[in-house]
């Protein structure tokens, strides 16, 4: 047992495999990548997610096939949220904290380019980023906003999806930049921890009857998570959470108790990902219907 812990442990300080999401009109580009020497392998959870199994690092960016939308480097668990968001051609959706946009892609690759996505951020800076990769990658259905998400639900417009892959602590991304550890403190996780229920709040408000919100954080911290979602459930008598069903996909149990708070059974159908259930990031998915 004490193995497996180690084992474990050790996995999050690991060299994690290069992950990108191919465009589901890019046809040929495996073929083509796969000629210029690249080892790819597929997600196995998603269709369109693949992993560049190679011994040394590559520039993702650095190729004829990026810099035209071909494929999009992201983090395969970031993937997630968008398989349980399901979104359709034609619907309303809300990417309430879009920026950089790898969701926000995706969203608009599974709707076909046809409805229309609100994406917005609060950082002008970051709403760069995200005006870039939406035009590398072709997108024509999305109207970027900036705005506090916390002010949407007094706008009056309703959605009939919204993805609140909310700013957190970053956490479970550890291998990505170790610096992470250095800079926690719980002081911050408490005030991450209140901007998330305030904007978990404002998301399920601007839903239309029978929408559905998923709600997502790259921490694995119970305090902006479970604790987060329990919370809504606390607030609105109407929101319901939905098990989420992703073949291949390993999971984590959830937190069904935290700091001696007994969280909602229903928390049990959440999803909690750790490093080495699936060689990704940490992150936590939620996904709850306006009933």
């Amino acid at each position: 047992k004490l193995k497996e812990i180690s084992e474990k442990i050790d996995s999050i300080y690991y060299l994690k495999p290069y992950p990108f999401r191919l465009d589901i009109k890019a046809t040929d580009v495996l073929k083509r990548l796969k000629e210029k020497g690249w080892e790819i392998e597929r997600i196995p959870f998603y269709k369109y997610g693949f992993w560049v199994k190679h011994p040394e690092r590559r520039d993702m960016g650095n190729t004829v096939e990026f810099q035209l939308g071909y494929y999009y480097s992201q983090e395969a668990a970031s993937m997630i949220p968008v398989i349980a968001l399901d979104p359709k051609p034609g619907e309303l959706i809300l990417d309430m904290a879009a920026s950089p946009g790898s969701k926000t892609t995706q969203i608009a690759m599974h709707m076909e380019n046809k409805g229309v996505i609100i994406a917005n951020d609060i950082d002008i800076q970051r709403i760069s980023a995200l005006a870039q990769n939406l035009q590398r990658q072709g997108i024509t259905n999305t109207i970027i906003t900036k705005l506090d998400g916390r002010k949407f639900k007094d706008l009056g417009i309703k959605f009939d999806k919204i993805l609140l892959d909310t700013p957190c602590s970053g956490t479970g991304a550890i291998r990505k930049s170790f610096k992470t550890l250095e800079m926690w403190n719980y002081d911050s996780i408490r005030r991450l921890s209140k901007l998330q229920r305030q904007l978990i709040l404002s998301a399920f408000d601007s839903l239309k009857e029978n929408g559905v919100l998923v709600y997502s954080t790259c921490s694995v911290e119970p305090d902006e998570n479970e604790y987060v979602v329990n919370f809504l459930l606390e607030k609105r008598e109407n929101a319901k959470i939905e098990k989420i069903e992703i073949p291949n996909l390993k999971k984590s149990e959830p937190f069904l108790e935290w700091n001696g708070i007994e969280f909602y059974d229903d928390i049990k159908y959440t999803i909690r990902l750790w490093p080495w259930d699936n060689d990704t990031e940490g992150f936590y998915i939620a996904k709850i219907r306006k009933i």
